[in-house]
């Protein structure tokens, strides 16, 4: 009789959680600690690697290159133009970046920003929208001046509250959304349609622009797709940046893997880390915890809170020398006693 397949991806009793660990882990000894720079994007310098992998597996809350991309809808996508007025909205400029010099008058409490004509050009700003900007976000009396600079009242002459006013100045935001970093338009090279890649994330307010299709925006800061999109966004954004990182290696994993470790990561409906602060430390198996990390201290407070392990998993039933219940160990036979005398 031929075997008959079994119409699932997995037979009963496999051990997926292990062969998933090995799948990704072994590779894992293979790749290069390095970065690379990003297409499109000469100035930022995206993580890669084992040092992104590290990054994923332990949930750190943002990333060390956070790196956004905005596509464009129907009406704009096909357009340089749009492409390229939209990345200028997003594109964060700081104050100190057109400024040529700051002077302080502390007699008059007033502070004169000296613009960098050259730099404004480049950025495509105005020094009335600068004050503006300036006036909205920090509430300051920000005017334009003579020779186009900006001269802003302070309401005070006290020299520590002027010089705390003009530090936090240099470092304000006078167009684009903060946190977006330089944005730069890019062209899909199959579809031929222009996008927006951004050297920063902060999508929400990016979604706002007019022009950005919400739908299919992304950035490779798991959190902020949590917050934003939800717990599904957050798996499969997860997912989506193993694969890719590991890909980048050329190390090749099937993605069964690489999505059953971003399911168990967000399997309680947030993310968690892989470790003694995630998902080992919380397992139910006192023996389990630890095993992995902690030892004494783990068995210390199970003694002292008279906890019980039940023995359910692989590796508690490893340590003390059990068959796991998987595999053949997830199988028990039983014989009737009637038929084993007929057959006798």
């Amino acid at each position: 009789m031929a075997k008959q397949e079994s119409k699932y991806g997995v037979q009963a009793g496999e051990p997926v959680g292990v062969i998933a660990a090995q799948s990704v882990g072994e590779p894992g000894t293979q790749m290069v600690l390095r970065t690379f720079h990003f297409a499109g994007i000469a100035a930022s310098i995206a993580t890669s690697g084992l040092p992104r992998i590290i990054e994923l597996l332990d949930a750190k809350k943002t990333p060390s290159t956070p790196i956004s991309k905005i596509y464009l809808n129907e009406s704009s996508k096909k357009s340089f133009a749009k492409a390229d007025e939209v990345a200028k909205k997003i594109s964060e400029i700081e104050m100190r970046s057109i400024t040529r010099r700051i002077v302080e008058d502390f007699s008059k409490g007033k502070i004169l920003v000296m613009l960098n004509a050259q730099a404004m050009q480049a950025a495509d700003l105005t020094a009335g929208h600068a004050a503006a900007r300036l006036k909205k976000d920090l509430g300051l009396d920000a005017k334009v001046g003579k020779h186009g600079n900006i001269v802003i009242g302070t309401h005070t002459k006290n020299l520590k509250e002027v010089r705390a006013i003009a530090v936090k100045l240099t470092k304000s935001i006078v167009n684009g959304i903060e946190g977006a970093g330089r944005a730069m338009v890019a062209q899909d090279q199959k579809t031929q349609e222009f996008y927006v890649e951004s050297a920063g994330s902060n999508i929400e307010p990016m979604m706002e622009i007019d022009g950005v299709d919400s739908s299919r925006i992304y950035t490779n800061d798991i959190f902020e797709m949590y917050r934003v999109f939800g717990i599904e966004a957050a798996r499969t954004t997860l997912a989506l940046e193993l694969k890719k990182t590991l890909e980048e290696q050329e190390i090749s994993v099937n993605e069964r893997h690489i999505a059953l470790i971003a399911d168990a990561m967000t399997s309680s409906g947030t993310i968690q880390s892989i470790g003694r602060h995630g998902l080992v430390g919380k397992k139910e198996s006192v023996f389990a915890r630890a095993a992995f990390e902690e030892t004494v201290k783990h068995l210390i407070n199970a003694a002292a809170f008279g906890q019980i392990d039940y023995m359910r998993g692989v590796t508690e039933n490893i340590l003390v020398g059990k068959q796991i219940p998987l595999g053949t160990g997830s199988v028990k036979l039983s014989i009737k006693r009637e038929e084993g005398k007929k057959k006798k």
